[in-house]
């Protein structure tokens, strides 16, 4: 692990924000025996562990189960906090049913997959091979089935799911129209960041990670200046820099390690277990 700025030492944190795709999780989305025992050490230590997330439930409770040791998931980019040990949420926000109405709208005529997440469950037009490679996410394929369900017409699901529909994610088959689509949805009252292959999430306008943090920290009462984040993308910036401590990975954005305090190993040599043991055990 390298440093690139000043930062406290080794044992001030006591929190870690887990970012998972590129970051806890490797190039097959999954954790290693090391990083979960690393994570099983760190709340034998008293220290808590979080995942810090896009993803909906729905898409992680395998990896709960893999890694016992997580304590909270802060998910839907930071629309909903979960206290795993609990089993109940802790806060959770939605898309007003007016802006779902013109998300739909704006896309039509365009090529797009969809992903919509209502009461945590996530739900995916896309689904065949062919599919996944036209929307450009064919490493995140298995990602998608297990942790999703397929539904024909997730704009008619939406419209029978009204106040109940977290995020809608938009994955384009051409650049053209994922370049196109913000000017379509300007006026609305909305947070849009960047997806994976070429894609949109689009949450609540108060849903960001940072924030789901700042609740998590409040929650506990632990200073958020005690926290670590670690991240390897765009949609993780937010987080790293309300964090105490930020941690980019070894396959990281250059932006990404840009404005991290640390940079770890890559998500496919432990990066993130490395980075708690480093600076909370």
């Amino acid at each position: 692990m390298t440093r690139t700025g000043a930062m406290a030492e080794v044992t001030q944190y006591t929190l870690a924000a887990l970012d998972m795709d590129g970051t806890l999780l490797n190039s097959d989305h999954t954790t290693t025996p090391y990083t979960r025992a690393v994570i099983d050490r760190a709340a034998k230590a008293g220290r808590i562990v979080a995942l810090c997330t896009g993803r909906a439930m729905s898409e992680i409770w395998g990896h709960l189960k893999d890694n016992p040791g997580v304590s909270y998931v802060i998910c839907e980019s930071g629309a909903c906090l979960y206290d795993v040990r609990r089993g109940h949420f802790l806060h959770r926000i939605t898309l007003a049913d007016g802006v779902v109405d013109a998300v739909f709208d704006a896309v039509r005529g365009m090529d797009a997959g969809v992903q919509c997440f209502i009461d945590n469950q996530s739900w995916i037009t896309f689904w065949s091979d062919e599919d996944m490679a036209r929307y450009h996410v064919t490493a995140f394929a298995e990602a998608f089935r297990t942790g999703s369900k397929r539904v024909a017409d997730v704009e008619a699901l939406c419209g029978h799911s009204r106040g109940r529909v977290g995020k809608i994610n938009l994955y384009f088959a051409r650049e053209v129209d994922r370049k196109a689509y913000p000017e379509r949805i300007n006026d609305l009252d909305i947070a849009l960041k960047g997806s994976v292959g070429i894609g949109w999430e689009i949450s609540p306008p108060s849903a960001d990670k940072a924030r789901g943090l700042r609740l998590l920290c409040d929650h506990l009462g632990i200073p958020v200046d005690r926290a670590m984040a670690v991240g390897d993308a765009a949609n993780d910036l937010d987080v790293m820099g309300a964090a105490g401590l930020s941690v980019a990975m070894g396959n990281a954005l250059d932006e990404v390690r840009a404005l991290a305090d640390a940079v770890t190993d890559d998500c496919d040599h432990d990066g993130a277990a490395k980075a708690i043991e480093q600076y909370m055990l």
